[in-house]
């Protein structure tokens, strides 16, 4: 078996610096050079975006195939397969798509490697996307996508788009007169909550744990957004059929011009656009940075990170993968032909890319003001807690006060017994 891993990298135009491997002459492969074949996993390929990817590589590495391995859709079952596969340490998988919020966990249990010794670089990403693959300051997961939020809104009825809660507020007033609703994110008691909730908090000033990982919910930032979120569904700012509302209920709803303003993320943009779809929206559709309590407000980071399973046999071929898939050229297609962000910051200004890709300019700026979801090991632990307190507020059950009281008591004793 030969190594073809300089030269295939080469051509494709990834830059990678391959440890070990004592130049690019071809040779012998053993799993102690950590070259040969990989499985690569992630959750249902929905866009249909990695196979092609996968393909191109597997055209210029013959001896370093990747094979691909789909997991379920949802989010809770990929990291139920994920977390079961790496207590065994079988390595049924060598790269692995990861959420965001899953780095702590993963890298705290020993479960991937640290990238800072693969000749990996990550030149030229937003630093906020970077950090979501790093725990205790060490690189554990490489960003692959990126995404922030925006506030969609009805362009041929808003002129100019809200950048403060109280604008946002105001602007209802054009939504009660063309009998629609006014404002909606995402409400039911899921992971979703936890983003809208993060948002509002963020968007206060408030942080819901400190750098240090101690909940801060006992703040009047922390309570400014909570109060938003429940005085929204008191005054009807936030239709009451919204506290079911997961994103793709938010997203039929303004598609099909019920709504006047939307928070959501960047696919719902190309789904409104679509001709024969559920969509009325075509051509009607603005995007904007979400509104904040004083001003333009923060969004939530989300995207996808690539991560290397500690018990593959197959590192360094691992490495040179997620090069590849960061490389420009990859990065690039990603975008325009799924529509996934990338995570190098000069696509953004690329002006042909702005062209195909009209949300481009918002997304870059919603994405250096955003912020990840709170950073802990116990982070599945903590959303839950978080959605169970969060949601009886927003239904009128609790107080904001007596909910952020008991939140924050809950989060202090979840970091605690995690330590």
């Amino acid at each position: 078996m030969t190594t073809k891993i300089c030269s295939g990298v080469a051509l494709l135009g990834a830059a990678i610096l391959v440890i070990g491997l004592g130049g690019c002459a071809t040779g012998n492969t053993t799993t102690s050079q950590g070259i040969g074949p990989i499985t690569y996993t992630q959750g249902k390929d929905t866009t249909g975006t990695m196979q092609p990817l996968i393909d191109a590589w597997n055209a210029e590495h013959p001896d370093q195939k990747v094979t691909f391995v789909e997991l379920p859709e949802s989010s809770d079952e990929q990291r139920t397969a994920l977390a079961l596969d790496f207590q065994g340490h079988s390595a049924s998988y060598d790269v692995v798509q990861t959420d965001v919020v899953w780095t702590s966990e993963f890298a705290a249990r020993k479960w991937i490697m640290p990238l800072t010794d693969l000749g990996l670089s990550f030149d030229g990403m937003f630093d906020s996307v970077l950090k979501t693959g790093q725990y205790d300051g060490v690189q554990y997961a490489a960003p692959f996508t990126a995404s922030g939020r925006f506030l969609y809104y009805h362009s041929d009825l808003v002129t100019t788009p809200p950048t403060t809660w109280s604008e946002l507020q105001s602007a209802c007033s054009i939504a009660t007169a063309n009998g629609i609703g006014c404002y909606a994110g995402q409400y039911a008691q899921y992971e979703g909550l936890t983003v809208n909730f993060s948002e509002a908090v963020n968007s206060a000033g408030g942080q819901i744990l400190t750098a240090d990982g101690s909940p801060n919910l006992n703040t009047p930032e922390a309570k400014a957004g909570l109060q938003f979120l429940v005085d929204g569904f008191t005054n009807g700012t936030i239709p009451k059929e919204t506290i079911t509302y997961k994103e793709e209920e938010s997203r039929r709803a303004f598609q099909q011009g019920k709504l006047l303003f939307l928070v959501n993320w960047p696919y719902v943009y190309n789904t409104s656009q679509r001709e024969g779809s559920d969509s009325v929206m075509q051509g009607k559709v603005g995007v904007a940075p979400l509104p904040g309590k004083s001003g333009v407000g923060t969004s939530t980071l989300g995207g996808a990170n690539l991560a290397i399973n500690a018990d593959s046999a197959h590192s360094i071929t691992a490495a040179a993968f997620i090069s590849y898939l960061e490389s420009e050229k990859v990065q690039r297609s990603v975008l325009t032909i799924h529509g996934d962000p990338p995570v190098l910051k000069s696509l953004y200004d690329d002006t042909e890319l702005q062209d195909q890709v009209p949300y481009l300019r918002t997304l870059k700026e919603s994405l250096n003001a955003a912020k990840g979801r709170p950073t802990t090991i116990a982070y599945n632990e903590l959303s839950l807690a978080i959605q169970k307190a969060v949601y009886p507020a927003l239904q009128g059950t609790t107080s904001v006060d007596e909910t952020l009281r008991s939140l924050n008591d809950k989060l202090v004793s979840l970091v605690e017994s995690n330590k």
